[in-house]
């Protein structure tokens, strides 16, 4: 094995000191009206609501940082004909965070991130005014309009509700239309709802909500994009109009009537999605807030479809709600099957309370949305489900792949899913998702149900996902064999999650810049090299991108360029590498992860805090 010495060590442990400059910060208020360029050697500090305007472009650099003024409530609208070209990357991702200090960060600290776009809703007028109290108008007849692009983006601590039914989220998308790319985006401790969709036909992959206070997903206004690989991940928080990770309405007072005419219907679907709720112990949950509703919350005519996904932890899986006459039939669009809830998994659901089973519940018009009590149908209306019996008949119909288990840790396995500050949501090596224990279950393979030859040629988990339903059909999803969001098990690299999201921004330091020169930029086998969790206290991990094959060493330095530890020094193939540290042995302070592989080295900083 090619040897590090140690001189090499010390001459570049002070590359990428440049992240310790001085940081500008710029006000930004009123409008945007040109073509504009922030970059990542300062900050920007949004006061009041920040207008781009028609016609306009706002570029942002990768690891730009830019905050939220709480007393003004700052907040980004990118009204109808303007763009957000907001791209990060993996180890440079852009953060809208608030600007208060570590320690001090909360639920709705600042307003959010708002596109407004021309694609249609369900408004009798076809465009309506932003929640919230800004001017900016949404809507219009472009199913394909582009509002920018945002890739690798997280939005920290936004979120206000000034009244019901007028709030700014973490990130609102009214009227957005499909020609505008969303990937890999983060918005959490909203003090609203996370994502929330007035309209529109926006797709999106890789979408996390983390320690919302209402819903993870609100989807309204006649919205009928598709998403896949989503998480959410909720804190003990809950909002006393009702909290659940999907909520979902097509009609209601000024929109078009849903008694004679379907096409406005809110029809979105949501693919490969891990859903977390509050409860962990479904045989001990006496301390969760009791506005918890349920995982999905149906109603007012709509017809949200949720496939190939997990759903732990609430207090009830998914309320169906029958609306009202004037807002069109909920329930009918399950007997139509416009609604579909197929080949996922419901788990930790309580059994302590009446009735026992509560994964699928009813309710009329809104009755008992916070404590569901009913398990089929209300007498009063008879039974709408027609041809199912209620709403168990329908979720548990064979045709439709759905099961029912009793808890995560015993059943469904994922590997530390509950973890606020550092949560691991990839199977188990013996979880149903990615192994069978009556056959051999290759994940690296496809799906193949073919059963003869004894079994020769099969390749199918204990839960298997299904893309030919027409729902889940559509080219956009990307057919994987797997349900939830996450691929592998806990030995293999799987978690996209790891190193752009920041699981710890109450205490993330953001007094300085977030620029890329924090990692050198030296030519080097190793392509990106990022630290996770940092700060840290007891156990980091070093996640590296191998371009080739070849010798790797990674060891710890201090401040002056002094060697600490060596973690790992051996040979590694190309391709992604996570080498874990164990901090238990080091002090409070700031040090220098240095990579090394054929001769050439990247560096990273790592904060120990005790």
């Amino acid at each position: 094995m090619k040897k590090f010495f140690l001189p090499f060590l010390l001459s570049a442990a002070f590359i990428g000191r440049t992240s310790a400059q001085t940081v500008t910060v710029v006000n930004v208020q009123d409008s945007i009206s040109t073509n504009t360029h922030w970059t990542n050697d300062q900050q920007y500090l949004l006061k009041g609501y920040v207008y781009v305007t028609a016609g306009a472009t706002l570029t942002i650099d990768s690891g730009t940082i830019i905050k939220g003024d709480k007393n003004t409530k700052g907040s980004l609208i990118v009204e109808r004909g303007a763009k957000l070209i907001a791209v990060g990357t993996p180890t440079a991702p852009i953060v809208f965070t608030s600007n208060q200090a570590p320690g001090n960060r909360s639920y709705g600290d600042w307003g959010g991130v708002i596109l407004c776009g021309k694609a249609p809703n369900n408004w009798a007028s076809g465009t309506s005014q932003v929640e919230g109290g800004p001017r900016s108008l949404y809507g219009g007849t472009d199913a394909h309009d582009n509002s920018g692009q945002l890739s690798y983006v997280r939005i920290e601590f936004p979120g206000i509700a000034f009244s019901p039914n007028n709030e700014i989220n973490g990130l609102t998308l009214c009227s957005v239309g499909d020609g505008t790319q969303l990937d890999h985006i983060q918005v959490s401790y909203s003090g609203d709802d996370s994502y929330e969709w007035f309209g529109g036909t926006v797709n999106a992959k890789y979408l996390v909500a983390l320690g919302t206070w209402d819903d993870d997903f609100d989807t309204d206004n006649g919205y009928k994009g598709k998403n896949q690989f989503v998480a959410s991940l909720r804190a003990n928080a809950a909002d006393q109009s009702g909290s659940k990770a999907f909520e979902s309405d097509s009609y209601q007072t000024g929109t078009v009537t849903g008694l004679t005419d379907t096409t406005g219907l809110t029809a979105p679907v949501f693919s490969n999605a891990t859903i977390l709720g509050p409860i962990q112990n479904p045989a001990n949950f006496a301390s969760v807030d009791p506005n918890f509703v349920s995982a999905l919350h149906i109603r007012r005519g709509s017809a949200l479809s949720l496939v190939n996904s997990i759903v732990v932890g609430y207090p009830a899986g998914v309320l169906i709600d029958e609306s009202a006459a004037a807002f069109g039939s909920t329930v009918a669009n399950i007997t139509a099957d416009r609604v579909q809830f197929r080949h996922n998994i419901v788990a930790g659901i309580p059994t302590a309370s009446t009735p026992s089973r509560k994964e699928f519940m009813y309710v009329v018009d809104g009755a008992r949305s916070l404590t569901p009590t009913n398990l089929n149908a209300d007498t009063v209306t008879n039974n709408p489900f027609n041809p199912f019996a209620g709403p168990f008949s329908w979720g548990l119909n064979p045709a439709f792949g759905n099961k029912i288990y009793t808890s995560q840790s015993g059943d469904v396995r994922l590997q530390d899913p509950f973890n606020m500050t550092n949560p691991n949501m990839v199977p188990t090596s013996t979880s149903p998702i990615v192994y069978n224990a009556a056959h051999t279950f290759n994940p690296n393979n496809p799906l193949n149900p073919d059963t003869t030859g004894n079994y020769a040629n099969y390749n199918m988990p204990g839960f298997a996902p299904n893309f030919n339903d027409n729902k889940s059909s559509d080219a956009f999803f990307t057919k994987v064999n797997y349900v939830g969001a996450f691929a592998g098990t806990g030995t293999t690299n799987d978690n996209w999650m790891s190193g752009w999201c920041n699981f710890d921004p109450l205490h993330t330091d953001y007094s300085k810049v977030n620029t890329p020169t924090a990692v050198a930029t030296l030519p080097t086998n190793v392509q990106s090299a990022v630290v996770f969790p940092n700060p840290a206290a007891n156990n980091a991990t070093v996640m590296v991108q191998l371009k080739d094959a070849g010798t790797l060493r990674v060891v710890v330095a201090d401040i002056t360029g002094k060697l600490v530890k060596e973690v790992f020094a051996g040979d590694k193939v190309s391709g992604t590498q996570n080498i874990d540290i164990n901090l238990s042995d080091m002090n409070t302070g700031l040090y220098m992860v240095l990579i090394q592989s054929n001769g050439t080295q990247k560096n990273a900083k790592l904060s120990v805090i005790k």
